[in-house]
């Protein structure tokens, strides 16, 4: 029990820790609900520091297995503490607030707010960038080690088995590189006029691949081009491996295990960014540099799956089937972005290539290269493609009941699955929106998003862990 609260405790006062800020702006304001802000700040740092009192003094040792027990837990107690407050300021019903929440700190988007007090969308931005840095440490030090699906362990040797990565330690190794990307965003984009509240909203979604913006930020991506040309990098940035970015920073890059993922993403990117761009001139009226800017912008968020689009109406100008492809495949392994990962894509063509080769070739010795991962690696390869696969199919049958057509509904699917909530609120207008559908459709769409920051295999092992203790 003792392994597990003590970094409950941390997510718990962080996120009481966060709710200053939007204290801080509805005081500054004069108009925004202070004392909800105040009392969710309150109560999260108190229930904090009980829980790290209660476990102080006692030996803890975090396993691999417990591990992902203890970030799935995560990832469904700390939206529970912020939806108090989100139903409050937004009037929402504690479902939906719920939904809200942990739709923000998954950085999905999807959401069933239009308007709200600035306080709102600043907590809501912070929830997407802690949850955008807890994906990438959960990756890094949880999910990797244990091997999960297929996901590459760059971890040193010399633990025993059962270890799990120092959580602290990735942390302080992971957030100065975040850090500095949030901030570099937001300096950009006040150095371009922007204000300091558009500049903020844009920056934690772009950097943690989320999706929760206020009116005046989707406002001034429709009105201004200068803004796509600007995040560009940024959304690149959140769909690459943190340890590529640790590689540039520390100029070993032609060292970077990562090196060759990242470089087929940026290719990946340029391709599919000048397709769309194509796609946009032929059904919108824009010239062709306005076509190609949008096109690398929706490329860009798509891969990183983000979802924003450069303006209203893009994604229902885009072949919907296409859009829902990109974002199921996804951006990088070690990245906040979700989908089924460059990774495992090019694991399991290289395998496919070398296993008809030997079909050709009996006997032929194929390079390294071309076995696309052996053993457990490439089980958790295929174990990962066909959890999404399984998880995406549940779904579409278990939001179906509630949408007006099946493109509604793989549409929904996809964004629930791959944290892209935009790829529904934006394709198809007059959808309803998720948290307004019966609970048990708002349930699976909530633990789908989860499942998301989990890589989507990490759900079944918190589910039945004793399935995979070996």
């Amino acid at each position: 029990m003792a392994n597990a609260a003590r970094p409950l405790a941390a997510g718990i006062a962080a996120i009481g820790a966060l709710a200053l800020l939007p204290m801080a702006v509805a005081a500054r304001s004069g108009t925004g609900p202070v004392a909800v802000w105040l009392a969710t700040s309150g109560f999260c740092l108190f229930l904090a520091g009980l829980l790290r009192f209660t476990t102080h003094g006692l030996e803890t040792r975090l396993t691999r297995t417990g591990a992902v027990a203890l970030v799935a837990c995560m990832w469904l107690v700390l939206p529970l503490m912020a939806t108090p407050a989100v139903a409050i300021v937004s009037g929402l019903s504690p479902l939906q607030a719920w939904f809200e929440a942990l739709s923000a700190f998954t950085a999905t988007g999807l959401t069933a707010l239009h308007q709200g007090p600035a306080s709102l969308y600043v907590f809501l931005g912070l929830l997407q960038w802690a949850g955008g840095l807890l994906t990438v440490v959960t990756a890094v030090a949880v999910l990797a080690p244990a091997g999960l699906g297929g996901l590459p362990d760059r971890t040193p040797r010399g633990g025993t088995a059962l270890d799990v990565v120092d959580l602290m330690k990735v942390l302080r190794e992971i957030s100065p590189a975040y850090l500095a990307a949030t901030a570099l965003a937001m300096i950009v984009l006040l150095a371009s006029g922007e204000t300091l509240y558009v500049a903020f909203t844009l920056a934690t979604a772009v950097v943690s691949a989320g999706a929760h913006l206020p009116p005046e930020a989707q406002l001034a991506l429709a009105l201004d081009e200068t803004p796509k040309w600007l995040l560009l990098p940024f959304l690149i940035f959140s769909a690459t491996s943190v340890r590529w970015h640790r590689a540039l920073i520390t100029r070993r890059i032609n060292a970077a295990p990562e090196q060759v993922e990242s470089l087929v993403i940026i290719g990946w990117w340029a391709v599919l960014g000048i397709i769309l761009g194509a796609l946009l001139f032929r059904t919108d009226e824009m010239s062709s540099l306005d076509a190609v800017r949008d096109g690398l912008f929706t490329a860009a968020s798509l891969i990183s799956t983000s979802g924003i689009g450069p303006h209203e109406g893009t994604y229902a100008n885009l072949p919907l089937g296409l859009v829902i492809l990109v974002v199921l495949l996804g951006g990088g392994a070690l990245s906040v972005a979700g989908g089924l990962k460059m990774l495992r894509l090019r694991a399991i063509l290289l395998r496919t290539r070398g296993d008809l080769l030997r079909l050709v070739y009996p006997h032929i010795v194929l390079p390294s290269a071309l076995e696309g991962g052996v053993g457990s690696a490439m089980r958790g390869v295929w174990a990962g493609a066909a959890s999404l696969a399984f998880l995406y199919g549940l779904c579409v049958i278990a939001l179906s009941p509630g949408l007006p057509s099946l493109d509604a509904a793989l549409a929904a699917a996809a964004a629930v699955v791959t944290n892209t909530g935009p790829v529904y609120d934006a394709a198809g207008g007059g959808w309803p929106a998720i948290s307004s559908l019966p609970w048990g459709s708002v349930l699976v769409a909530g633990i789908g998003m989860v499942a998301g920051r989990l890589e989507i295999i990490g759900l079944f092992v918190f589910i039945h862990l004793a399935i995979w203790r070996t």
